[in-house]
């Protein structure tokens, strides 16, 4: 089955950077703007603020970068399209298929989701520029079960996309029992998450 590579909304360039570079943005910003004070960088207390300093710089960059995210999670749920990550458990990918690596080390796979007509198609895509990597996965007649469901996301830095407020669904396939992890509003938009009719059986 040919599936189109699922289009979700680019990061900016602001995004990029501190996703990939942010500390060492952080510390670069900071070394710069103490250039005109050459008497406070020869001070031997600079070394010692120098890394509070870039942390404070780091959080402010958060501050700018976090509305650029919502807005582009918000884009994504407008097509149906959820930002997440995916875990297989054993057996539960179809035979053939191979996930582009590596995985991180508790082996989620980040990428982006949509379910159509009860076929979740999941897009690989690379941690940290967001670009589509590797094969599209399609598992039909998905089931997202109740038991599963958690939060927080178990480890906060799966392939750098995860979050505390994430949530983790099990989803049940023709070919095994799969982990998704996402935010808990855009899961429910794009049809990843139990419904009030599941959860009451």
């Amino acid at each position: 089955m040919a599936v189109e590579k699922l289009e979700p909304a680019p990061r900016t360039w602001m995004e990029k950077t501190y996703d990939l570079a942010g500390i060492f943005v952080s510390l670069v910003i900071v070394v710069i703007v103490t250039v005109p004070w050459q008497a406070l960088r020869t001070s031997s207390l600079y070394l010692s603020a120098l890394a509070p300093a870039t942390f404070v710089v780091y959080l402010l960059m958060g501050l700018l970068v976090s509305p650029l995210k919502k807005r582009r999670a918000a884009q994504n749920v407008e097509k149906g399209i959820v930002e997440c990550s995916l875990r297989p458990g054993p057996r539960s990918l179809p035979s053939g298929y191979t996930p582009p690596g590596p995985a991180d080390k508790r082996g989620w796979i980040t990428g982006c989701a949509t379910v159509r007509g009860g076929t979740l198609i999941f897009q690989p895509v690379a941690a940290f520029t967001g670009s589509p990597v590797g094969e599209t996965l399609i598992l039909p007649n998905i089931e997202p079960l109740t038991g599963g469901l958690r939060t927080p996301a178990t480890g906060r830095w799966y392939l750098g996309q995860g979050r505390r407020d994430h949530t983790v669904v099990y989803i049940k396939t023709d070919t095994g029992v799969l982990e998704v992890a996402g935010s808990a509003t855009a899961l429910k938009a794009v049809g990843i998450y139990p419904t009030e009719e599941t959860q009451r059986t």
